[in-house]
């Protein structure tokens, strides 16, 4: 009987770690991490935008269902923080439900903002319409550039 030397088989030993790899980021990765219930407490990860022009940043945040009454806007040092909750409203008019993909639950979005956004709360404006949150952030006006003359000592 001849011994062979074991060697890996390649094909399935590199099937076998982007498997590990897909379900271990399935759980800590966005968006996927956003529906596994935290501290006993659903919470999901609504998507958002960041745009910008020469005057200032828009942040758009998805929240359908949401009214102004459920999602808070605060500025902490340089970071936009976005919270808030979609509850659970469950019907009762003789239906079950057999499967339910909507999202609901707590949600927290931060955002590090750039040094020439101003963030003074008084400039920021802040509006929920059609399940839409859409916070407009204005520019710091960019302070001219001073020369100053070198005088020979």
């Amino acid at each position: 009987m001849k011994l062979m030397p074991w060697r890996r088989n390649d094909e399935m030993s590199a099937f076998r770690d982007e498997f590990d790899e897909l379900f271990n980021r399935f759980f800590t990765d966005e968006p996927f991490s956003a529906l596994v219930p935290t501290n006993g407490k659903r919470t999901f990860l609504p998507p958002m935008n960041l745009a910008e022009t020469d005057k200032a940043f828009t942040v758009s945040v998805e929240v359908p269902g949401m009214t102004e009454k459920d999602v808070h806007v605060e500025v902490r040092d340089r970071e936009l923080v976005i919270t808030g909750e979609r509850k659970w409203e469950e019907e009762k008019k003789g239906k079950e439900f057999r499967r339910v993909e909507s999202h609901y639950g707590a949600f927290e979005r931060r955002i590090e903002l750039p040094t020439n956004a101003k963030l003074e709360p008084d400039t920021l404006v802040a509006t929920c319409k059609k399940g839409v949150l859409e916070i407009s952030i204005p520019k710091v006006e960019p302070t001219p550039v001073a020369k100053i003359p070198v005088k020979a000592g």
